[in-house]
């Protein structure tokens, strides 16, 4: 309505908030509704009696300047979404076998198998750089590869890249785009499609030009309806989504009968999404079998942030410790700095742990926590410290970098 307010709370307890403060300002409303609602009775009473005229205009003053109490309306337009599944493929969906792939001088992939079987929900996770997307866009013939790739029987992939919105154009309107896509099959359904991602009314006749980022990726997923599949391979589809058309594509990901084959750095959208884990790091592939909670938990780590970062100080291990040609002053340098970085990565750790403390406490007792002395000073200064941190790991790591 607005203004903006500022809650100083994780996501789930700014919901609970949410939902109290709008029950208080219903019930203020109605008290305030009945106030006005007597005031217009006796105003009402008054004028029909002249010697009473005076006080009914001092109450209809009174009444004029009363501040309306106004309830905030909550947003409960979100898309629906469904992909139905084309036709029943076989067994083997995917068999890749010593697939490979370079950017000229840079190795990405080096002789990957897989074998993907029907009805698997499977996540790629991993470094920035590691050959997730690459492998998706090998899956789905984007780009050339060496080693051998076979879709099985009747498979019908569907695929939404990273920069799916990217593609549209923008010179063309929504509802253009949804027809120049369309077959004769589903050309009648292209404004039910629309209205169910949010485009309603007027709204199909915006350029694709003046969309939001996540109005562009919302028309991307409602072109991807327009085409049969069985096997969906999505990058990184969360992607300019808010939080409620997030959770609606996770629930249809979660329905969807077929195949899916999703790359994604978003623990939260992943748990209870996939049941097979593929881990990219150093060209190479690791299986887990289970869900994204099984992987960390197998990893001994909090969040894919910590794995990656892991991915990174590894890989420069083993180049540390596979180069011979290394000066003994380099092998040197190398130590100190890859020790520098291993406490860094420690502080990093054991101060994020504190500040999930703190943020907890603040969750369950925010008068409470925020009345010790000096609180918002020493958070913040814990805040400034953990930013410091990782501004050296940076530094760090592209000091070893270098020496490579």
């Amino acid at each position: 309505m607005g203004r903006i307010y500022d809650f100083n709370k994780p996501y789930t307890q700014y919901l609970v908030l949410r939902k109290e403060l709008r029950e208080q300002q219903l019930a203020t409303q109605k008290n305030q509704q009945k106030q006005i609602e007597q005031t217009e009775k006796l105003i009402e009473k008054f004028r029909a009696k002249a010697s009473k005229a005076t006080m009914a205009q001092s109450l209809i003053k009174k009444l004029d300047k009363i501040d309306r109490i106004e309830v905030d309306e909550d947003d409960h337009s979100v898309m629906t979404l469904n992909f139905p599944i084309s036709v029943n493929p076989g067994k083997v969906v995917i068999e890749a076998e010593d697939v490979s792939k370079n950017y000229d001088d840079k190795q990405v992939l080096d002789k990957i198998s897989l074998l993907l079987e029907r009805n698997s929900k499977i996540a790629f996770v991993g470094q920035n750089g590691q050959g997730k997307s690459t492998l998706a866009k090998c899956i789905v013939g984007e780009i050339p590869f060496t080693g051998a790739l076979k879709l099985g029987h009747n498979v019908e992939i569907g695929y939404f890249a990273q920069n799916q919105a990217d593609y549209l154009d923008g010179s063309k309107t929504v509802l253009d785009t949804m027809i120049d896509a369309a077959n004769e099959k589903n050309r009648a359904k292209v404004r039910d499609i629309l209205g169910a991602f949010l485009f309603r009314g007027d709204e199909v006749d915006k350029y694709v030009r003046v969309l939001s980022g996540g109005e562009r990726n919302r028309l991307a997923l409602a072109k991807l309806l327009l085409q049969p599949f069985n096997v969906l391979v999505m990058d990184e589809p969360t992607n300019h989504l808010d939080i409620k058309s997030k959770n609606v594509l996770k629930d249809a990901l979660i329905k969807f009968e077929g195949t899916l084959l999703v790359v994604s750095h978003d623990r939260d959208f992943l748990q209870g999404l996939t049941t097979k884990i593929y881990e990219f790091k150093d060209q190479d592939i690791k299986e887990y079998l289970g869900d994204i909670d099984y992987f960390l938990e197998q990893r001994n780590i909090q969040n894919l942030r910590e794995a990656e970062m892991r991915t990174i100080t590894n890989a420069k291990s083993k180049e540390h410790k596979s180069s011979s040609k290394e000066s003994y002053q380099n092998q040197k340098k190398l130590k100190s700095l890859h020790n520098k970085l291993s406490k860094t990565e420690a502080s990093i750790t054991k101060l994020e742990k504190v500040i999930k403390e703190i943020d907890f406490e603040l969750s369950i007792n925010y008068d409470e926590t925020i009345s010790k002395p000096n609180f918002f000073d020493q958070y913040h200064s814990k805040k400034k410290e953990l930013e410091k941190l990782m501004e050296n790991w940076g530094v760090i790591t592209e000091q070893i970098d270098a020496i490579h």
